[in-house]
């Protein structure tokens, strides 16, 4: 294997970025993720007597069956090859090419799962498990085969920047610091890139859009902002920077636009009067500039947006798009693959490769150690090190001892977050004196899959469809802010609600399994008629079926008496059967709070207020940004290390 100037063992260049698109961005076997040395393989009489041939089995995943094919001669298993699966791709491939490898080396199946693909992972190893019984092997036997042991290795490697996560706001930072010049290496503790991005809906404001991509003008939205302007806070707040949204405002209806109207300052404003996060302007000022920025240079690299802009759970305003190409928040990462690849970049991507301690010399940082997936350790060596490893919804012990807010129940706390999101970069800073600020602010989500704790599979129309308690009641406004919905949630019978929706606003989401399975799991309801699908619900039916037709009642009026809602639309009545009913429940979703970092330089500050030198912060880890637009805080960051 090739040896770079820097010593190490191998490069990721852009031509391995973008080869392993599906693999988010690099070849399996580099930088640990080939596995590790297995403790021993099955003999005859443990297991792996067969009866040869291939045979097919198939296992939960997260979201879908997972099927397999295994050939078995009379005493190995030859191949496993897995035919079908429907997880989530970025997350799911690594383990999609990895377990069967790892399981054929071993000749068992008590193999490590990979790095945050444990559910597809473990899926592979039922499914085979079933083909091992099946060709007369004893799939318990082979379980305790094939555990590695770690390597005990110690490698070092050397950079301009090293950048700890792989998300939204790490790609960001990697990208614009490597654009600079710099030789940046990104440590991902999971086998892929895209970190929580991937499993969210993949909305990002854009700011920028052109007239054409946005929506027209409604009363509904002129009678919004002037609630933004009339707003508590408005009254409260700076006068001159009111003034200056109203001016824009009475600017913008002077000159006959039709177009959906937006600036950064009302952006900053209407966040600040709406949507609960408990923020003053002055602090997404800022983040509405970067967005800003990011909108141009994606337009300007040739991004593909969704158009026209439109509103998501929990914001009511419409400024948002996603990509047009994969789902979620895949897109994104497609588009810097070929960021990466029209600019003949080379990053070296270390996945599986967990930070542990970011190393400092005389006062000032020097490097990261991290552990790869098989043992090694890596003592990466860098000036400047970039924290961009996310929040900690993940980390239900640092959501209890900061929480000030929620009425957490005694159970398990759940966590919509992909594996990794449990504050190790926060708590990496704080061995080193970091400071955090508003670690309390905790946004939770209000509405997800009870049993994958995921939106996308949550069946209906997001802000538009009704939402009903188990006594088949409405209880809150669905265009609400996350917070208010959530806290309306929680005093609902067991946190349980359902999206009732009808054969035209239904929407089931490309990175759900489809319809057929959701029903088949019971994670949809479908019925001809609304006293049918509240019997599938288990809620009264003549309360459900009143509820729902006072409901239609206030999409025709435009006034919600019981909420106060007005937004509607098209959508939003239930009156076409087949009428659909999809389950949901809250779960931790971002943690606003964070490290001090401020927006004008991203250095880490200790507790008194002092630079930690060559520290930065960027994304979810710092002190409030948090969500899609954490890429914007990485480009802006990356640019200034750089």
């Amino acid at each position: 294997m090739a040896v770079n100037e820097y010593g190490t063992k191998t490069v990721l260049s852009r031509r391995t970025f973008v080869g392993g698109a599906m693999l988010a961005g690099t070849a399996i076997a580099l930088f640990g993720l080939g596995g590790c040395a297995p403790r021993g393989t099955a003999s005859t009489g443990s297991g792996a007597n067969f009866t040869p041939g291939t045979y097919t089995g198939e296992a939960d995943g997260k979201f879908d069956t997972i099927v397999v094919e295994t050939e078995f001669s009379e005493n190995a298993i030859e191949s496993v090859k897995v035919v079908q699966h429907r997880d989530t791709a970025r997350i799911a491939e690594p383990a999609v090419q990895m377990m069967p490898e790892r399981i054929v080396a071993a000749q068992g199946l008590g193999v490590d799962t990979v790095s945050g693909a444990t559910l597809t992972s473990m899926g592979i190893l039922s499914a085979v498990g079933s083909c091992v019984d099946e060709a007369g092997g004893s799939a318990a036997a082979l379980r305790s085969v094939g555990a590695s042991d770690p390597s005990g290795a110690t490698e070092a490697l050397a950079a301009d920047v090293v950048v700890v996560g792989a998300g939204a706001s790490g790609m960001g930072a990697a990208i614009a610091a490597v654009q600079k010049g710099k030789r940046v290496v990104v440590l991902e503790k999971n086998s892929n890139v895209g970190g929580n991005c991937l499993v969210s809906g993949g909305f990002l404001e854009y700011l920028a859009a052109p007239d054409e991509a946005r929506p027209e003008m409604t009363p509904e939205l002129h009678r919004y902002i002037e609630e933004v302007l009339d707003s508590d806070l408005a009254a409260t707040y700076d006068p001159a920077f009111v003034g200056t949204v109203r001016e824009q405002y009475e600017n913008f209806k002077a000159s006959g636009g039709t177009k959906l109207f937006d600036s950064p300052e009302f952006y900053a404003l209407d966040f600040a009067a709406t949507t609960g996060e408990g923020l003053p302007p002055e602090v997404y000022l800022p983040v509405a500039r970067n967005i800003t920025s990011l909108n141009q240079w994606m337009d300007e690299l040739g991004f593909s947006w969704e158009t026209p802009t439109h509103l998501i759970t929990g914001y009511t305003y419409p400024r948002w798009s996603n990509p047009t190409t994969g789902v979620c928040g895949e897109g994104y990462f497609d588009f810097f693959d070929s960021v990466v690849d029209d600019g003949g970049y080379d990053i070296e991507i270390m996945l599986a490769c967990a930070a542990e301690e970011i190393l400092a010399e005389g006062g000032r940082v020097s490097g990261v150690r991290a552990v790869a997936e098989d043992g090694t350790v890596w003592e990466v060596s860098a000036p400047t090190v970039v924290l961009a490893s996310g929040g900690f919804s993940g980390n239900e012990e640092m959501l209890r001892q900061y929480n000030t807010d929620w009425p957490y129940p005694d159970s398990s706390l759940t966590t919509t977050n992909v594996n990794g999101h449990t504050g190790d970069g926060i708590l990496m800073a704080q061995a080193l004196g970091a400071g955090v600020l508003d670690m309390g602010n905790q946004m939770m989500f209000p509405f997800n899959d009870p049993l994958t704790l995921s939106a996308e599979n949550v069946s209906g129309t997001f802000a538009d469809s009704p939402i009903v308690n188990k006594q088949g009641k409405r209880f809150l406004d669905e265009t609400a802010d996350r917070f208010v919905m959530t806290a309306a949630l929680m005093e609902q019978e067991d946190s349980l609600c359902f999206m009732v929706s009808d054969a035209n606003s239904v929407y089931v989401t490309e990175a759900s399994p489809g319809e057929e399975t959701l029903l088949r799991r019971g994670q949809l309801f479908k019925a001809d008629t609304l006293e049918e699908l509240a019997g599938q619900m288990g809620v009264p039916a003549d309360a459900f079926a009143d509820e729902i037709e006072r409901y239609n009642g206030f999409c025709k009026s435009g006034e919600d008496e019981d909420f106060g809602r007005y937004f509607f639309d098209e959508l939003s009545p239930v009156e076409v059967p087949p009428f659909y009913a999809s389950p949901a429940t809250w779960a931790a979703h971002i943690t606003i709070g964070g490290l001090d970092a401020p927006d004008d330089d991203f250095r880490v500050r200790t507790e008194s207020g002092e630079v930690i030198e060559g520290l930065f912060a960027c994304g979810e880890v710092r002190n409030g940004i948090c969500g899609v637009g954490s890429i914007a805080d990485g480009v802006a960051c990356g640019k200034l290390v750089a």
